[in-house]
């Protein structure tokens, strides 16, 4: 197991939250670097370790502490994946709205310290906004907790929300409390065809314009210049149904190639996305102001370049096999008003390109928390933004 690059001297699969904490006290102690891993489907994130001696696995940490169906919560060990997660939701007819390439893998933890996403943050909002509490072991071994069971309660410092996206460097994620929903009685979905990222984006200002509530738009291609739109509903069948003949009208208007995709067709589309997110050597993040972002990607270069295109939300991930150091820096003066993170990149790629690119304004705050969180800098020191 290489932590982006970096192979540990030692990994340890703790039996529960309690065994974890004291083997993190243990390595704080004697001041050995550390890092934490769920189920390694983001190991490739961010930069390498300075230092790492020991990676502390949470898979073992897997049970459901408490489900409340009636209060659409339920609170799960870290190590829990997204799928197993699903599926005693599913029982009660509910699910969790986390959006990850590969749920049977992807640990709750893993989502949240990673902050996955996929189409369906459209509908649902990111993950911070379907954290309710949170558990942590603190760099020093103390296990902390922050937030509450129920999804009213916000009282006191927002630790659920600073551990979202932290890639494990404030400290290990062992539980957390998460809002759940209730299955929908339908759905379905509208897939347009040989679109420009303009031609998408006009698309969704037409759903805007219209009132639609679509779960996802998604957009993508296999290193050619078109798209490949895929509008998904959800809800009520009624409901369902009106918001498709809305679509497939606006469709019309527009003069764009529209079809109804069969749910095995829809899965196919589906998986043709998560395969992108997960297989290619070079996975690339974008995020900025919708507009913004569709212009980027109309102007830049991208033959050869696959792309999984988010317009309502102003994301895409592109992937590849060809890209270098100087392609990066370039795509970042390129989007000035977005970011561009390096998510995956080959091994002899390490060193020449900086996964996060220049620190963002609030980076002093960043590391004056790196610093109180951990003094000594021995969980995962260096992989995170600006070097923390």
């Amino acid at each position: 197991m290489r932590i982006a690059g970096v192979e540990p001297r030692n990994l340890i699969t703790p039996s529960g939250i309690g065994e974890l904490a004291a083997v993190v006290r243990e390595l704080y102690a004697d001041a050995k670097p550390f890092a934490f891993v769920g189920g390694g489907t983001e190991l490739e994130l961010g930069n390498a370790p300075r230092a790492l001696d020991t990676v502390v696995a949470t898979t073992a940490c897997n049970r459901v502490i408490d489900y409340a169906p009636e209060d659409q919560t339920i609170t799960v060990e870290a190590g829990m994946t997204v799928a197993a997660v699903c599926a005693v939701l599913a029982e009660h007819h509910q699910f969790l709205a986390f959006d990850v390439p590969d749920p049977e893998r992807t640990t709750i933890g893993g989502a949240i310290a990673t902050n996955a996403y996929g189409g369906r943050r459209l509908r649902f909002g990111p993950i911070k906004d379907n954290i309710v509490g949170i558990a942590i072991v603190r760099p020093d071994g103390v296990i902390a907790h922050g937030g509450g069971k129920v999804v009213k309660n916000v009282a006191g410092f927002d630790i659920p929300k600073l551990m979202v996206g932290a890639l494990g460097t404030l400290g290990a994620i062992v539980s957390a409390t998460l809002r759940v929903h209730p299955r929908s009685e339908s759905g379905a979905a509208v897939a347009l065809r040989n679109l420009t990222a303009a031609d998408v984006l006009h698309a969704c200002a037409e759903i805007v314009n219209a009132a639609l509530v679509p779960t996802s738009i998604v957009a993508f291609d296999d290193g050619g210049e078109r798209y490949d739109c895929v509008v998904v509903f959800d809800g009520f069948r009624g409901g369902v149904d009106e918001q498709v003949r809305s679509m497939t009208g606006i469709a019309e208007r527009l003069q764009f190639d529209a079809s109804r995709p069969s749910p095995a067709e829809l899965d196919l589309l589906k998986e043709r996305e998560r395969n992108a997110r997960r297989e290619a050597p070079w996975r690339v993040q974008f995020g900025a102001a919708p507009t913004t972002l569709a212009q980027f990607l109309t102007k830049n270069d991208m033959a050869g370049i696959g792309r999984i295109y988010y317009p309502a939300i102003g994301s895409a991930i592109l992937t590849g096999n060809d890209m270098n150091a100087a392609t990066i820096e370039r795509w970042r003066r390129a989007l000035d008003a977005g970011t561009v993170v390096v998510a995956a990149m080959p091994l002899d790629a390490r060193g020449a390109v900086d996964a996060w690119g220049a620190p963002p304004p609030s980076w002093p705050i960043m590391r004056q928390l790196k610093t109180n969180f951990d003094p000594k800098g021995l969980c995962n020191p260096g992989r995170f933004v600006g070097g923390i």
